[in-house]
């Protein structure tokens, strides 16, 4: 009698510890609006309760392809960090915050256990994303609802104000609302395809409904770029599951619709879509007439009867230093800038978190008296068509100067893989199982994550790369069940 409820005991202990673990993978999407400090606090939830799990076993996780590539691009972010490093060291002088990006690099690697872990609890069916996909499309919906009614009333559920034509939401001051819809818009819009898969009139009505939401809280966002992927996502989405043929094109009207009204009844909004329109423009800009290595005093006096406000707009980041950065759009400064930054270490590049550090010795402040302004004369403009930033605001050109061709190199071959994975498989995402529903939304999600021409964060920040990695992940997961049931 007491050694079975010794055995009761242990069962229910390990059924609780089992659906923490589901709970904290679910929790994710929601600890995305909460901030950095908060992700990673679930994600070291995440992992210590994952090698609790699976102990011994976490050693046995035989890597396949994709993730011997991934654990290859983690080292080369380590050791290109660590030349970066030595180079501080003993050629250009040590600086405290080199040593700190080398500690960076070193911890980089959590993210990578995170992915290991993941991938063996699904192989064990500890790991159930059923819950991951239900909590992702919870967020992504509230969140949506929430940008719209800041939008309509001038101060969200919680209380924050609208920052004008940026309706940021539970993101307070960080304009990225529209980013965070659009990253997990596909999960709701699947899952509500999924729920009501036997009641087809309902499920037209109910996805027609949450598309339209969707959109136009991205558009309430006053983030522009989200909404080009959200619509690109549409059509992808469009080409791979046969339920949703007709409720996309009929969902699109309908927005196309409202979006209409929006711009006609509100003067800021059609203001910032004009606004993408010019920025788009500029980016195919005359290139040609780019002199990449004229000074930088050259061109303050070629283009000095530029406006004020024209300078502000096309420098957004650092107005103080209006009437020295000219003519081109801010992107195309900040990838020439990366090329440069590049061509000091083209091989292995120059560490994790450099550019930050080694784009402000290419563009800087200095005085030009023929302008009329006086900077800070410490550091020297050197190149015209510059721009400095935290980071070239593209995954691919951040790989480039971090990293170098051999990272670059290693990410396109884990690209070429997914799009090879993608066209092999293709069949799974017509599927009608939850799992088919949920490796789509991740597939799709992941896709216009990484894709090549879209404005970025920084792909080393917490949430970018947590994001990455849990969308990665699912689909490693999937691929392996998926190859095992069909004996591939």
């Amino acid at each position: 009698m007491q050694k079975s409820t010794i055995i009761s005991n242990k069962k229910n202990l390990s059924f609780n510890s089992i659906i923490l673990i589901n709970l904290v993978f679910a929790f994710f999407p929601i600890s995305f609006i909460f901030g950095n400090l908060i992700t990673n606090i679930n994600l070291l939830l995440f992992c210590i309760l994952g090698v609790f799990h699976l102990k011994s076993k976490i050693f046995e996780i035989k890597f396949n392809l994709p993730i011997k590539i991934i654990f290859f691009l983690f080292f080369a972010i380590l050791f290109s960090t660590s030349l970066s490093f030595i180079k501080s060291l003993y050629i250009e002088g040590y600086e405290y915050i080199h040593l700190i990006r080398l500690v960076k690099s070193i911890i980089f690697f959590r993210f990578f256990l995170m992915l290991l872990i993941i991938y063996k609890l699904s192989e064990l069916n500890i790991l159930n994303f059923k819950y991951f996909f239900a909590s992702a499309s919870f967020a992504a919906l509230v969140v949506g609802l929430d940008v719209i009614y800041q939008y309509i009333f001038g101060f969200n559920i919680i209380g924050l104000k609208s920052h004008g034509s940026h309706n940021s939401g539970f993101f307070g001051e960080e304009w990225i609302a529209g980013g965070f819809i659009q990253n997990f818009s596909f999960f709701p819009i699947l899952f509500a395809c999924f729920i009501l898969r036997n009641k087809k009139n309902l499920r037209f009505i109910l996805t027609l409904i949450i598309i339209c939401v969707l959109g136009a809280s991205i558009v309430y966002s006053g983030n522009r770029s989200p909404l080009i992927l959200f619509f690109l996502g549409l059509f992808l989405l469009f080409l791979s599951n046969n339920k949703l043929r007709k409720v996309i094109p009929v969902s699109l009207i309908c927005f196309f619709l409202l979006f209409k009204f929006v711009i006609f009844s509100d003067a800021e909004v059609k203001s910032t879509y004009q606004s993408t329109y010019h920025n788009i423009m500029g980016l195919f800009s005359p290139l040609h007439k780019l002199n990449l290595n004229t000074s930088a005093d050259n061109e303050v006096k070629e283009n000095s009867k530029l406006t004020i406000e024209k300078e502000q707009y096309l420098f957004p980041l650092y107005p103080q230093y209006t009437g020295f950065f000219r003519s081109y759009n801010p992107r195309i400064r900040l990838f020439l800038t990366s090329i440069d930054t590049w061509k000091k270490n083209k091989i292995f590049g120059n560490g994790i978190k450099s550019f930050r550090i080694d784009c402000f010795k290419l563009v800087g402040s200095s005085i030009y008296p023929e302008a009329g302004y006086n900077l800070y004369p410490e550091v020297r403009l050197f190149k015209r068509n510059r721009l400095c930033s935290n980071h070239p605001h593209n995954y691919y050109f951040e790989i480039l100067t971090e990293i170098g061709i051999l990272g670059l190199f290693t990410t396109l071959t884990i690209a070429l893989l997914f799009i090879i994975f993608i066209f092999k498989n293709f069949k799974l995402f017509k599927g009608d199982n939850v799992e088919n529903f949920i490796l789509l939304a991740a597939t799709l999600s992941l896709f216009l994550e990484v894709f090549p021409f879209k404005p970025s964060g920084s792909i080393f920040t917490t949430n970018n790369v947590t994001y990455i990695i849990l969308l990665s992940s699912i689909i490693l997961s999937y691929y392996k069940r998926f190859s095992k049931d069909h004996g591939a």
